[in-house]
């Protein structure tokens, strides 16, 4: 199987998972809509069955976080760079931004200080795990649309060169 083949495969396979991944968060905003925005007290009184949906629609969040930034933007990232070198996440997220694969380096930078908070507040701290789970359910489409925007590069601008020469470079992106 050849390098671009491989990746090809890498990055379908993370597109799927990513797709799977939004398909739960979604289902679990709906079932959660109501409950929103939380307070100290709601937060405190929700039932066993709210609970588990918040820990759907959280770890999904995070899974789907995950596959963005392990799988995808990596696999993503040879094609774009047009080598696979070692470099800092930073500057591969950096080089994604420039080339239009990443909407905002920010943004990212944001939902991943988010999910940090929730992995050291959740559940020990219910005033801030409620703040920072109101600021989760209303943010979350961010990470979406990230997604969105690097599938879309995907299939846009580097599906049609692999399928034209079977050969990427970064001049050719």
């Amino acid at each position: 199987m050849a390098v671009t083949d491989l990746l090809r495969h890498k990055i379908e396979s993370a597109i799927g998972e990513c797709e799977a991944h939004i398909l739960r968060i979604e289902g679990a905003a709906v079932r959660l809509e109501s409950c929103f925005p939380l307070s100290a007290e709601s937060f405190k009184a929700l039932s066993d069955e709210q609970v588990a949906v918040l820990d759907q629609f959280i770890y999904r969040f995070t899974k789907l976080q995950d596959a963005v930034g392990a799988r995808l933007f990596p696999a993503l990232a040879v094609l774009v760079i047009g080598d696979d070198e070692p470099r800092p996440f930073l500057d591969t997220l950096n080089r994604l931004e420039k080339a239009g694969a990443l909407e905002s380096l920010e943004t990212w930078q944001t939902l991943r200080a988010l999910r940090n908070s929730l992995a050291h507040e959740y559940p020990e701290s219910v005033d801030q795990c409620s703040d920072t789970l109101n600021i989760l359910f209303t943010d979350w489409e961010q990470l979406r649309s990230i997604f969105f925007t690097a599938r879309q590069y995907f299939t846009e601008r580097i599906l049609p060169l692999l399928s034209q020469s079977g050969d990427v470079d970064e001049a050719g992106i």
